[in-house]
């Protein structure tokens, strides 16, 4: 969507849209709980359960279960049995599925033989979708102490904010049949919290006139500083050319300049409109205001020819009217690394508006000016970042009269235009 600001010492427009951004944040909850299922058993000690993920149906998830055994004994099978209570009668959680996967990590154990699962069972282990039986041929002792033991494909309860219990019994056969150690750990699933922001457009956008004269020094901090509605170049003299900033002969040392700031992430481009005063003939150049000026290019009638839209170089004594941009000054650019001479500026002059050679600020390319009334590009963001903080155009105006062109008090004015693209 296009916007267009104009500021020329006029303003139009600025029209915002939202764009909503949404964070997804997933929280998990451990618990350790205590029960003991075969009195015959030892008690697991200092037991816990990290998932990968607590999103409720979650699948593909990885359970890693860290616990110390209490007994050395060979651990040649263990049963894994998710519930929805500690202790009691177990009833699968709603959702869950522990019954798949293989064995993803491990630590501490005493013999490397890895654990697979078992579809069958046998024993005291019944294959469920809560229920997962590992088995292994390792009939060496394994020392009691911690461990653990990571399996994937686990799929979460698809009930949120509701806590889970998986109970572990450990055997020193290969068929769950004489139990070693037992103990339950516990986790949980939670509803997601959903963190919602918006960023709006920003477009800011202002035309004045500055004494800065290169790209590197700070014009203002933004546009709540640019100030100024006209730039003085002084009394013209057929035997020069009057280029701003300029501070003798009435000149008041100044340059205009155009600053942008936006977070237009397709681009800006920036333009000028020349204002049509009252007169006949060449009504948007440097002019008389009121005067009667003749159709052609001529040097007798009270508006100096202005340059047109394809840039020149001026002689003096021949008269025109133009003007350039400079270069983008980057004195007051803080989000990001901005230095015209390096090419770093986002905002860039355009053909028949580049001032001089490449990343080089001054003049020595010349001067246009279209003085029909029709906007006429300035300036865009030709490189593959397009968002703008605070550059700005620095604006150079230059003149020379004929030595035929009447006296008097001459002026042009324009409109500037900004249309970002979000």
């Amino acid at each position: 969507m296009k916007k267009s600001l104009s500021n020329g010492f006029r303003i139009y427009l600025v029209k915002t849209q939202f764009i909503g951004i949404a964070l997804v944040l997933a929280a998990m909850s451990l618990v350790s709980l205590l029960a003991t299922r075969d009195a015959g058993a030892a008690q697991i000690t200092t037991r816990s359960l990290t998932i990968s993920s607590g999103v409720p149906s979650a699948s593909a998830q990885t359970y890693t279960y860290g616990f110390t055994t209490a007994t050395s004994a060979a651990i040649q099978s263990i049963e894994f049995e998710a519930c929805t209570t500690a202790i009691g009668t177990c009833t699968g959680p709603t959702g869950q599925t522990i019954n798949a996967g293989t064995e993803a990590s491990r630590s501490g154990w005493t013999n490397a033989t890895t654990f697979t699962r078992n579809a069958t069972g046998g024993g005291g282990c019944t294959p469920a979708a809560n229920v997962l039986c590992l088995d292994r041929t390792q009939a060496a002792s394994e020392t009691a102490g911690a461990r653990t033991l990571g399996w994937n494909t686990q799929t979460n309860p698809s009930t949120a904010n509701v806590a889970f219990f998986i109970r572990i019994t450990t055997y020193s056969d290969t068929g769950w049949t004489t139990s070693v150690d037992t103990g339950t750990v516990a986790s949980a699933v939670v509803q997601t919290l959903t963190v919602n922001a918006a960023v709006a457009e920003i477009l800011n956008f202002c035309v004045g006139s500055t004494t800065i004269n290169d790209a590197t020094t700070s014009i203002a901090t933004d546009c709540t500083g640019v100030s100024g509605t006209s730039v003085n170049i002084g009394t013209l003299d057929p035997t020069s050319i009057n280029v701003s900033p300029i501070n003798i002969n009435g000149g008041d040392n100044k340059n205009g300049v155009a600053m942008v700031r936006t977070n237009a992430s397709n681009g800006s481009v920036i333009y000028y409109d020349a204002i049509q005063q009252s007169g006949t003939n060449h009504q948007g150049t440097l002019r008389i205001s009121g005067a009667s000026c003749n159709a052609g290019n001529v040097s007798t009638d009270q508006c100096i020819d202005a340059q047109g839209g394809t840039q020149g170089t001026f002689t003096a004594g021949t008269e025109k009217f133009g003007m350039t941009v400079a270069g983008t000054n980057c004195g007051s650019t803080t989000s990001y690394t901005c230095a015209y001479a390096s090419g770093t500026n986002n905002l860039d002059p355009s053909t028949n508006y580049i001032g001089a050679a490449a990343n080089t600020f001054g003049t020595t390319n010349g001067y246009a000016w279209v003085e029909g009334g029709t906007a006429t590009q300035i300036a865009d963001t030709p490189g593959a970042t397009k968002v703008i903080d605070d550059e700005a155009l620095v604006l150079k105006f230059a003149a020379t009269p004929s030595i035929t062109t009447p006296f008097g008090s001459y002026a042009a004015q324009a409109d500037f235009i900004a249309v970002p693209t979000y």
